[in-house]
């Protein structure tokens, strides 16, 4: 949601990411959205840049209203069986949760030491 907000308050001009003479990293264009966002969060819950980044969230990777429909479908037909361990199945899921973009030579390095990790997980 952060992140959907990042954009939100970026486009709104809320947060400027470029100055003259100065170009703001991402840390501290994140850290800048971020305590708006927690600011705005807890004082001003119904904000319209909160509702804006609510909306994009709500249809952005994931469809919220597809994905209601999809389960009020299929429910009383499926089995939900809480596992102990993550599933070999999921592992791709797990490896694109919390996916940040690392550039340079170490991409295949971090990508290979985290994909060993779930797998180790995943098979105990």
């Amino acid at each position: 949601m952060k992140r959907t907000f990042r954009t939100c308050a970026i486009i709104a001009g809320l947060i400027e990411r470029r100055f003259p003479g100065k170009e703001k990293s991402r840390r501290e264009v994140t850290i800048s959205t971020d305590l708006i966002y927690d600011v705005l969060r807890k004082h001003q819950g119904d904000h319209m840049l909160l509702r804006a980044a609510r909306a994009d969230a709500a249809t952005g990777l994931l469809d919220i209203r597809r994905l209601g429909e999809m389960l009020s479908r299929i429910k009383g037909r499926i089995v939900h069986k809480p596992l102990d361990h993550v599933s070999p199945l999921a592992v791709p899921v797990m490896l694109e949760i919390g996916h940040e973009a690392v550039y340079g030579d170490a991409t295949e390095a971090l990508l290979a030491e985290a994909e060993a990790e779930l797998v180790k997980e995943a098979m105990q």
